[in-house]
């Protein structure tokens, strides 16, 4: 290999680790956005309408355990498993409050 070779493969080779560095933090910013919103949503009709929908939340919810699911299987992390055992949980109470908001309307 000539110069121009392992100059060209060195510069591919550092554009794919940048950009999955920017994946990374674009996916961690748009989890928080989405959190964000879901809280000012779920606020801002409890406001207008005197009653709370899970539904925003559970969404989200299910959103990050698909996420922490999926890093867990393909990286054997060791955190990730107790969030997304935790996002079961509040998945699972968002679940209740959204039917029983269901059925008492």
């Amino acid at each position: 290999m000539n110069k121009e070779e392992i100059l060209a493969k060195s510069r591919k080779e550092n554009n794919s680790e940048y950009e999955k560095d920017n994946y990374k933090i674009a996916g961690s910013l748009a989890r928080i956005i989405g959190g964000l919103l879901c809280a000012v949503l779920l606020f801002a009709e409890q406001f207008a309408t005197g009653h709370y929908n899970c539904g925003y939340w559970l969404i989200f919810c299910v959103m990050q355990l698909v996420h922490d699911g999926y890093i867990f299987m393909r990286t054997k992390s060791k955190t990730h498993p107790f969030s997304a055992v935790c996002f079961i949980g509040v998945s699972a109470v968002m679940i209740y409050g959204y039917i029983t908001d269901l059925i008492s309307r």
